[in-house]
């Protein structure tokens, strides 16, 4: 599954990728299975500005362990004493955001706009459109919007990708500070990235792993009841386990039935309280054991 796995890295890093299931556990890429899984990375906040709001929101991003690059030009405001140490902070110019090759680099990004002008933000929001991004928002007014919009436009962009910019940025809360319309423009992103409840989201060095790995891959791909198990992912290499199942005797259960399979395969388990595992949660799980090819 080694290719498989490389292949699935490689289509992450152009979005979300859907992979169809068999009923004997073969995986191939599109949505015609048995079952169908759609794999996604987290988002990657991108701040263009390092204001109030950026720093208010980067303290609600460090708490949601969400990575984080701020792009600014000027150096006095991207320091540790307004920025959490593991944020990327990026001194440029907002005219040569193509040739940042950090931001190349991004998987998933998350684009946040509100620089210290109305031509920064043109450039900024002209550079995100032409990205594939998970989710481009941008402050201001309707008439600065506007404008910006229209300037984007002259320069190549299309009506319909203004569209899906979230612009004014952030949900409807009646917000005043900057604390307050941090907190709208998380809630906003928070709604984009877990908007597909079923969608399993995987660090990039996860799937990189899978592709470098000899290991088992234990994928919850269905569940019901009040079960602590949601679609996700949990890899078994040796004694090291990386991901979760959702914990408790059920992960207990796939960790030993993944040191048995030997090739690729789907089990069930039943969460009631009598059942073999003894849960009383209720529930039933699904679970698709994928060994080293």
């Amino acid at each position: 599954m080694k290719n498989f796995y490389t292949e699935l890295y490689e289509r992450l890093n152009l979005g979300p990728a859907a992979v169809s299931i068999d009923e004997n556990g073969n995986q191939s890429f599109g949505t015609e299975g048995r079952y169908c899984l759609k794999f996604t990375y987290p988002a990657h906040l991108v701040f263009f500005g390092a204001g109030h709001i950026a720093r208010a929101l980067a303290r609600l991003a460090g708490l949601l362990s969400l990575s984080l690059t701020v792009v600014d030009d000027r150096p006095e405001m991207l320091t540790e004493e307004y920025f959490p140490p593991q944020a990327r902070l990026i001194c440029s110019d907002f005219r040569a955001l193509d040739s940042i090759r950090e931001l190349d680099d991004i998987s998933n990004p998350y684009y946040c706009i509100f620089t210290h002008g109305h031509k920064a933000d043109t450039d900024c929001l002209i550079y995100a459109c032409r990205r594939n991004a998970g989710y481009i928002g941008m402050i201001g007014s309707k008439n600065k919007i506007a404008r910006c919009f229209e300037e984007a436009q002259r320069k190549g962009i299309s009506r319909e990708r203004l569209e899906c910019v979230c612009s004014p940025i952030g949900l409807s809360i009646n917000a005043v500070t900057p604390e307050e319309i941090a907190v709208s423009i998380m809630a906003q992103i928070i709604s984009v990235y877990r908007q597909d409840k079923s969608a399993i989201i995987v660090r990039p060095d996860f799937i990189r792993k899978l592709s470098e790995t000899e290991a088992v891959v234990c994928t919850v791909i269905e569940a019901s009841g009040s079960s602590p198990a949601r679609p996700g992912a949990m890899l078994i290499a040796g004694k090291e386990n990386i991901g979760t199942v959702g914990g408790g005797a059920l992960e207990s259960a796939v960790i030993k039935d993944a040191r048995t399979v030997r090739q690729n395969c789907i089990r069930h388990y039943d969460l009631d309280e009598k059942a073999e595992l003894g849960m009383s949660c209720g529930g039933k799980v699904t679970v698709l054991f994928t060994p080293p090819a």
